[in-house]
């Protein structure tokens, strides 16, 4: 069982602060009036890994193509589906062999894997569940009529749907697609997005994490970033770039410049490049100020300037804004994993929180995985990030965290794709 060790979170004054917005308000609102980009393109399978389906793809064929043995094996007529029949054996029948003739009573076909079973064939034997006696088969375990056969079609018929609209395509897809004769698949385009970090005292002070963290996580098939770089504390600097960038991409996407100080100049900006502007103050720790907006067909983001907080948000709100741009049905994301803390912490309520955690063995009894904290509380601390197999997500109302309590674990590779 988990140990008793308490940790003691530092606790932050403004936990409390009224007025603070539901993350699930604050993605409601970011994704109100989104939609996905319209253009769409036919690529062939060998490119589409990754791409979103636009329209839906039907098959060209049947599968199987025809009737097929499931299995190395005898083709049995109906009629020597009975104890004691001993079928002459005619001929051998391979993978890409036609079938030949029918088969009547008194006759059997030997046929490999994949290999079209001859009309007149009722059911296939396994070659395990035979006696061969002079050039007959004679069936040790008598198969059911239709046995080990695949029938043409059960799979799937020419002409169905094989995939909704709004698949992100992986190998799964790409196989299925193939077999059903489709060269080129309709895909939606790629999301522009621009990406920007704010702040005069990055490259001088600050080395800039927040970029390589974001590029990397753009780095998907269905995006096209463009790295804008770091751009100073300069509001008129800051409104032509978004008015620049507003003309050729989708999104755009920017870290640090939204706390609210007389320094934080982003919002401000995108009012004077003449679009649409909020302020947020979210239930999230980290990443309580967010804003959002758009500028023409743009949507921007911005999220917070500290590497936990920016990854957070981002994943919290940025990744299913992306998937509506996408036309993506993964708006919403895997599922968490159920776990149990092995350690115990104290926390201030008010904001639901994600904390940098990892994996410390399996509970005995429940067999669910033990989890705790990576490392010391903060948003801007980087190690204890590195050091983490996934997040814990903490419910906003939780003052104490106890040794065995259940929690909700996002694992970076499954639930967020990091890995």
């Amino acid at each position: 069982m988990p140990d008793g060790t308490l940790i003691q979170a530092p606790i932050s004054c403004c936990d409390d602060e009224p007025g603070l917005l539901p993350v699930v308000e604050a993605r409601a609102r970011l994704l109100r009036g989104a939609t996905p980009v319209p253009e769409e393109e036919a690529l062939p399978l060998a490119a589409a890994l990754g791409r979103v389906l636009a329209t839906v793809p039907r098959s060209g064929r049947s599968l199987p193509p025809f009737d097929q043995s499931a299995m190395d094996g005898y083709a049995l007529h109906a009629a020597d589906l009975v104890p004691g029949a001993a079928p002459r054996i005619l001929r051998r029948i391979a993978a890409g062999d036609p079938p030949g003739p029918a088969i009547g009573p008194g006759e059997a076909v030997r046929v490999l894997t994949g290999a079209p079973v001859p009309p007149g064939a009722a059911a296939v034997v396994m070659e395990e569940h035979v006696v061969l006696r002079g050039g007959t088969v004679a069936p040790r375990r008598l198969p059911r009529p239709g046995a080990n056969i695949r029938r043409l079609g059960e799979d799937l018929a020419a002409g169905d749907v094989l995939l909704p609209p709004g698949t992100r395509l992986d190998a799964r897809h790409l196989a299925l697609l193939a077999a059903a004769g489709v060269g080129h698949v309709p895909v939606r385009r790629r999301v522009r997005v621009a990406l920007l970090s704010n702040g005069n005292e990055l490259g001088v002070a600050i080395q800039d994490s927040n970029r390589p963290m974001l590029a990397a996580l753009l780095a998907r098939p269905e995006l096209a970033l463009t790295d804008l770089g770091v751009l100073p504390d300069d509001p008129a600097a800051l409104t032509a770039a978004l008015g620049e960038a507003a003309r050729t991409h989708d999104l755009i996407l920017a870290s640090g410049g939204v706390s609210g100080s007389d320094a934080d100049h982003l919002p401000g900006a995108l009012h004077r490049a003449g679009g649409e502007v909020e302020v947020l103050k979210l239930a999230q720790k980290p990443g309580k100020p967010l804003a959002h907006g758009r500028l023409g067909s743009a949507r921007c983001l911005f999220l917070p300037g500290n590497p936990l907080a920016a990854l957070v948000g981002f994943l919290t709100l940025g990744r299913p804004l992306l998937a509506r741009l996408s036309g993506s049905a993964e708006e919403t994301g895997p599922a968490p994993l159920a776990a149990l803390a092995a350690r115990g912490f104290l926390r201030r309520p008010g904001r639901e929180e994600f904390l940098p955690a990892r994996l410390v063995g399996q509970d005995a009894a429940s067999g669910l995985p033990l989890v705790e904290p990576s490392g010391a509380f903060g948003s801007a601390r980087l190690v204890p990030l590195a050091a983490a197999d996934g997040l814990l997500w903490v419910p906003a109302a939780t003052e104490q965290v106890r040794p065995g309590d259940a929690l909700r674990f996002h694992p970076f590779a499954a639930s967020f794709g990091l890995a």
